[in-house]
């Protein structure tokens, strides 16, 4: 009898989990002493409905696809046992036809410079039995009832592009089904299932699945996360991925997490709004913050709270990918809603004050007020950190141009004006200032003050081309000035 020897464990709840699929395996294969009895369909259902799904969210592929086919033969013998005639009657037609599938494949690749394994194999029995029932046909009108696997033998900073590469070599020979197109690069399953997958017309307008893959990919899917086990009957050994924890639901829901997750992870996992307004967690009977790094076993409750929501501050500790994702997500929608709040105040206020604008002057108010992108703008007026009489300001205020030089006169830079200040308003000496750009004062030339929102005092002349705009909207702005001798 073929059973599962542990080489090595390195953590009891994983012994616990694959000792069950052991057990459970051999029970399964010594069913047929039992006959034809309610025990049976018992063994055979409870399989079904938790083994095998357990064996799937592991990553064991092979005792997965074993658990489900002898769970069908006992449930529904005669369906299983038709199934099996009509591939096995079939069986030399199929493998021809691999045979003439794989052929062009085979050449193209090698003519590219690709290092590659290709195989052909039929769809197990239970998954054809799906495919039946999903789409309400015989066998015979099942269209892949085989897959045909290409195994690259690539670098690990090329095992993606590779992947890519050979799509499109595939898709170059024989047209793929859009519909059918599986992305599990981009973003592997839950259990670390890595592959890209695509069906295609074949010959004999026949549609065939493709997989494609790296050997390391084809590891992990083949033989799971165990660490160190090896079972007889299936080559190869069982390779635990690094890190990998293992927790469960309060229901006891087995859930597969990356190295390093959190009790935030496992929230996310869960669902989207779970992982929203996750505010800890319940552990062993102790509560747990959402930084609580989990460990092999855990059976983890969240806890929740409506007030909660994502903040930047997980981005620091979360460690999943789906984690991440879902709370940039989250807090680019804040962003887009207090931008829609900001606009909406700056609106009703030009509005009260009867101040006509375009998207170019909110575009200009902005880059004077030193803001990145307008968005950013909007955000600060709703959260409180800008002021809209501060965006009229700007907005009404006259920008500076650099003015046309005047005849026999040189520009004066405020650095040049050694033995020279500014009086303001008949009483201040030595104040700051700045000369403005669009009239450029002179020593002697009539001149006031006038206090820009994001300048400052600026210095102009009596006749700046700015000064009648200036009197009109700023009257209480503008302070009467003079040149001085410095004391």
């Amino acid at each position: 009898m073929q059973r599962f020897l542990v080489e090595q464990m390195m953590e009891d709840s994983n012994k616990v989990l694959f000792s069950i699929l052991n057990e459970r395996l051999e029970l399964l294969r010594q069913l047929d002493a039992e006959g034809d009895s309610e025990k049976r369909r018992h063994i055979a259902r409870e399989t079904q409905n938790l083994h095998a799904p357990m064996a799937h969210r592991l990553g064991l592929y092979q005792i997965k696809t074993e658990m489900e086919d002898l769970a069908l033969k006992f449930l529904d013998y005669e369906t299983y046992k038709y199934i099996a005639h009509a591939l096995n009657a079939k069986k030399a037609e199929r493998e021809a036809y691999i045979a003439s599938f794989i052929a062009p494949l085979e050449a193209k690749l090698k003519a590219e410079g690709f290092s590659f394994t290709i195989k052909g194999r039929p769809k197990s029995i239970h998954s054809i039995y799906h495919k039946m029932q999903a789409q309400h046909c015989d066998v015979d009108h099942i269209y892949d009832l085989f897959a045909i696997r290409i195994i690259l033998d690539s670098q690990p900073e090329r095992e993606k592009s590779d992947c890519w590469q050979v799509y499109s070599l595939i898709t170059d020979i024989f047209p793929p089904n859009p519909k059918r197109l599986r992305d599990w690069l981009s973003v592997p399953k839950e259990n670390g299932y890595e592959s890209l997958h695509t069906t295609v017309l074949g010959p004999e307008n026949r549609w065939v699945e493709v997989q494609i893959r790296t050997k390391r990919m084809d590891e992990v899917a083949e033989q799971g996360v165990a660490a160190h086990w090896s079972y007889k009957g299936v080559k190869g050994s069982i390779v635990q991925r690094s890190g990998d924890v293992f927790v469960f639901t309060p229901t006891g829901d087995l859930r597969r997490l990356c190295a390093n997750a959190t009790v935030l992870d496992f929230a996310y996992s869960i669902h989207s709004e779970v992982g929203a307004h996750c505010v800890g967690a319940t552990i062993r009977n102790q509560n747990v913050s959402i930084r609580h790094k989990l460990e092999n076993g855990d059976q983890v409750t969240i806890l929740t709270s409506p007030n909660q929501k994502p903040n930047a501050d997980w981005l620091t500790f979360v460690a999943s990918s789906k984690a991440k994702n879902k709370i940039r997500q989250a807090l680019k929608e804040v962003e887009y809603k207090q931008a829609a709040e900001g606009k909406e105040i700056i609106d009703r206020k030009f509005k009260n004050w009867k101040i006509n604008y375009t998207e170019g002057d909110i575009t200009k108010m902005a880059t004077r007020l030193g803001y990145k992108a307008v968005s950013d703008m909007y955000q600060s007026v709703a959260n409180g950190k800008e002021d809209v009489q501060r965006l009229r300001d700007v907005l009404l205020e006259p920008e500076e141009q650099s003015a046309t030089p005047r005849e026999h006169i040189e520009y004066v830079d405020k650095s040049e004006l050694k033995g020279l200040a500014i009086e303001v308003d008949m009483n201040v000496k030595n104040v700051d200032y700045n000369l403005s750009k669009c009239c450029n004062p002179q020593p002697g030339d009539p001149i006031f003050a006038f206090v820009s929102v994001l300048k400052g005092i600026r210095i102009h002349r009596i006749d700046c081309p700015n000064a009648a705009n200036i009197r009109e909207r700023y009257p209480y702005r503008m302070i009467p000035a003079k040149w001085a001798k410095k004391s």
